[in-house]
């Protein structure tokens, strides 16, 4: 069912990909900065990350041509103006499937032997010059794998791995995990056949965690990973999944989209226009509804977001990104590659989402931009909101096809007024310009 509704607005999909793409492409070149990640080795990409405030950041390594294991993670303390990478010393033949930070020198990894089967969780105090293995999180092979840990706190952290012995294999620890306890059986619904969770594919709000499976389902605890529920999202795989609150939240399988109101009970279909990507996915914390999605390999190379939960997703550009996480609105960095160690390997967010659209940092303070009705029969007001007075600035309408349809630099009170006219029904994107910058985009339907 979901499949046919999605094949069906192939078409119009088609069409808004290529209007964001033209509409957004002045945007996408000032959004991302790049930053060098330190690996010594080439063509490491990044798959997982872990912002602990705007200036101390661990992310952890892969080998983009999977030749070899890659044992080696990278942290900044300044924001990313430099980057300091080493290795886990001791972990020799593991791969990283996530990272968990408590601040500038302590940090938990999960890692698995992508070879035999098998996991471990290393812990470091020292900002990682030096690991320890907890080896009380056993995940012994070949059934066992670590897909992730993540820590609520300096004491209290979670690590989820596939069914090994029976069940789920799921630790907890109240103690920094220098002695971890395996979840009783009874506590986790039985694992389908087959069933697995997916690499670092988990979201958490407060003492609430969600993961998912590639059979297509979400499991759910609400007590920092005591006891859990699951629910079925109606896709045949879970790759991705990111909640905003307690119940708003949305999953993928890279391609389609579901969503959530009632914190994973039950899911539907989330029909979407634009260019969504397929490596990863998560909210941008303090906005309304704003997502970025990822991707990475031929063809599916670029980065976009949302504004309005998942619905519409515009370009930000078509260079590949992997991991991608956001402390708020103006704190967030994906993965890249590098060609050696001064040069790629890691984007920063350099804009910022606010209100219905996106503003560029230092434009206007605390701007937020508001358009009501939205959709419009007649007329839209576009007011924009800042500290500061707004003065030049231009409001442009563009359809579908990046025709140019309507322009006004009439502001009242810092509002401007949008007339019908002639348009025809359907959807369209406004740009508001100052001084010949872009400082805040949306989507305008016409009904």
């Amino acid at each position: 069912m979901i499949s046919n509704l999605i094949l069906n607005n192939t078409t119009m999909k088609n069409y808004i990909i290529l209007a964001s793409t033209f509409l957004f492409a002045v945007i996408a070149k000032a959004q991302w900065v790049t930053q060098a990640s330190s690996f010594a080795n080439s063509s490491y990409g990044i798959n997982s990350f872990s912002i602990v405030d705007a200036n101390v950041v661990w992310a952890t390594a892969y080998d983009t041509a999977y030749n070899t294991p890659v044992r080696k993670f990278t942290r900044t303390i300044n924001g990313g103006t430099t980057w300091s990478a080493k290795n886990v010393n001791g972990a020799n033949g593991w791969d990283f499937t996530s990272i968990s930070a408590y601040n500038k020198d302590t940090a938990w990894v999960s890692m698995v032997d992508n070879n035999n089967g098998g996991g471990i969780i290393y812990r470091t105090n020292d900002g990682g010059n030096n690991w320890t293995a907890q080896t009380t999180a056993l995940f012994t092979s070949p059934d066992g794998w670590a897909d992730f840990v993540h820590f609520f706190n300096q004491n209290n952290g979670v690590c989820v791995g596939d069914s090994n012995t029976g069940y789920w294999e799921i630790y907890t620890t109240t103690n920094g995990g220098s002695t971890w306890t395996r979840i009783p059986a009874n506590n986790v619904p039985a694992n389908l056949t087959g069933e697995t969770a997916n690499d670092n594919a988990f979201s958490v709000i407060g003492n609430t965690v969600w993961f998912g499976t590639g059979t297509g389902r979400v499991y759910k605890s609400v007590d920092k990973g005591n006891t859990w529920t699951v629910s079925s999202t109606g896709l045949t795989d879970v790759t991705r999944v990111a909640f905003k609150d307690a119940n708003n939240g949305i999953a993928t399988d890279g391609g389609l989209l579901v969503k959530t109101s009632d914190g994973g009970t039950t899911w539907t279909p989330l029909f979407y226009t634009g260019s969504f990507f397929d490596y990863d996915l998560c909210y941008v914390p303090g906005t309304n509804g704003t997502y970025v999605s990822t991707g990475w390999g031929p063809g599916s190379d670029g980065s976009s977001y949302s504004t309005d939960d998942g619905a519409t997703w515009v370009t930000l550009d078509s260079v590949g990104h992997h991991a991608v996480s956001f402390l708020n609105a103006s704190t967030g960095w994906s993965g890249g590659v590098n060609t050696s160690s001064t040069v790629g390997g890691m984007f920063k967010w350099n804009g910022s989402f606010v209100g219905a659209g996106l503003a560029n940092k230092g434009d206007l303070s605390s701007l937020s931009v508001d358009v009501y009705p939205n959709p419009f029969v007649n007329q839209a007001i576009l007011t924009v909101h800042s500290e500061e007075n707004a003065k030049d600035m231009t409001v442009e309408l563009t359809d579908i096809m990046g025709n140019i349809v309507y322009k006004t630099h009439q502001f009242d009170n810092n509002s401007a007024v949008i007339q019908r006219g002639n348009l025809a029904n359907g959807i369209y994107f406004y740009q508001v310009y100052q001084a010949n910058k872009v400082i805040a985009c949306g989507r305008l339907m016409a009904q």
